[in-house]
C-alpha cells in the first residue's frame, strides 16, 4: 500500500480500504494509513489496550501504532474474519499475527494461531525455531525432536544454524542414547534410528527437562522451549511502540503487557 508524497514531502494520510469501518469507535494509524476498528476486541483480549483507552479522554486522536499497516491489518482479520478460512492462510501470516498478538498481550489469539501452527507441515527444524522464539509448548516439538534425533543424517549446517547450540547439544545427546539403547537392545548394525520411539520420546524429555506423561498445550507454554526468549522483553520479537494518542506517549502506557481474556473466541463472533 502506498500513497502520494505531499508539497510538504511528508505522505498524506489515507483510510485503510478494508479496516476503516464506519461504525467503528477507535482509530489506530499506522505509518500514514489509517485504521477505524470497534475497541471492543482490544478491551476484550487485552489488558493493556484496555488500560491505554481508559486513560485517554479524547477519542478523536487516532492511536499511532509502530507497526507496518499490512501486518495492522493481518492481525485485524483474526477478527473481521466471517468467513473462518483459517486453514487456507501462509504462515508467513500467521506469523505476523502470533508476533503482534503476544507483544501485544492478546492471549487467546495466541492461542488460535498455536492452533493453527499445529495443523501445518512445518519441517522439525522450522518448528524447533518458531517455537523457541515464541515460548509456545516445547512439548509440542517432542514429534520434531525426535524425527531429527532418529534421522540417518545431520542436517545441512544452513538448517542447523537456525537453531541455539544448546539445542543441537541436547538433540545430539538424544541421538547418542538412542544408539547406545538400540546396541544394549542387540541390534546388529544401531543406529538412533534403531531405538523405539518410547525410548527416543523418554530420552528427549529427560534431556530437554520435560514433563513425562502430561499432554502437549496449545494454549500457553507450560515449559520454555529450548533457546526460547522472553514473550515481551526477547530480541528474537521486534519491539513494537506502545499505541498512544495522538502520537504522544503516556505514562503506564505499555503495549506489552499480559491479558486476562474470557474465554471467547479470538474472532468474537
Amino acid at each position: 500500500m502506498s500513497a502520494t508524497p505531499s508539497s510538504s514531502g511528508f505522505s498524506q494520510i489515507i483510510s485503510h480500504p478494508q479496516y476503516f469501518i464506519p461504525s467503528g469507535d477507535t482509530q489506530f494509524l499506522a505509518q500514514n494509513v489509517l485504521f477505524k476498528v470497534h475497541r471492543y476486541f482490544f478491551e476484550r483480549e487485552s489488558t493493556s489496550f484496555s488500560a491505554i483507552f481508559s486513560g485517554s479522554s479524547d477519542n478523536t486522536k487516532p492511536f499511532t501504532l509502530d507497526v507496518k499497516p499490512e501486518d495492522f491489518a493481518h492481525f485485524l482479520w483474526v477478527f473481521y474474519d466471517e468467513d473462518f478460512e483459517y486453514e487456507s492462510q501462509p504462515l508467513e501470516k500467521w506469523l505476523v499475527i502470533l508476533r503482534l498478538a503476544t507483544r501485544w498481550g492478546f492471549r487467546k489469539v495466541r492461542k488460535l494461531v498455536i492452533r493453527q501452527l499445529e495443523k501445518l507441515d512445518l519441517q522439525p527444524i522450522d518448528k524447533i525455531k518458531i517455537y523457541s522464539d515464541f515460548k509456545i509448548d516445547a512439548q509440542l516439538l517432542i514429534p520434531s525432536y525426535s524425527t531429527l534425533a532418529k534421522s540417518p543424517t545431520l542436517p545441512p549446517l544452513s538448517e542447523a544454524a537456525k537453531l541455539d547450540i544448546e539445542t543441537i547439544l541436547k538433540i545430539t545427546m538424544v541421538r547418542e542414547r538412542a544408539l547406545q539403547k538400540a546396541a544394549e537392545d542387540g541390534c546388529r548394525s544401531p543406529t538412533s534410528a534403531s531405538a523405539g520411539d518410547e525410548d527416543v520420546k523418554r530420552f528427549i524429555c529427560d534431556i530437554f527437562d520435560l514433563p513425562k506423561g502430561i499432554s502437549a498445550s496449545t494454549t500457553e507454554p507450560s515449559q520454555t522451549a529450548a533457546g526460547g526468549v522472553d514473550d515481551t522483553t526477547g530480541s528474537s520479537v521486534p519491539t513494537l511502540q506502545n499505541p498512544t494518542p495522538g502520537g504522544k506517549k503516556k505514562k503506564n502506557a505499555n503495549a506489552n503487557g499480559t491479558s486476562n481474556a474470557n474465554d471467547q473466541h479470538a474472532n468474537g463472533k
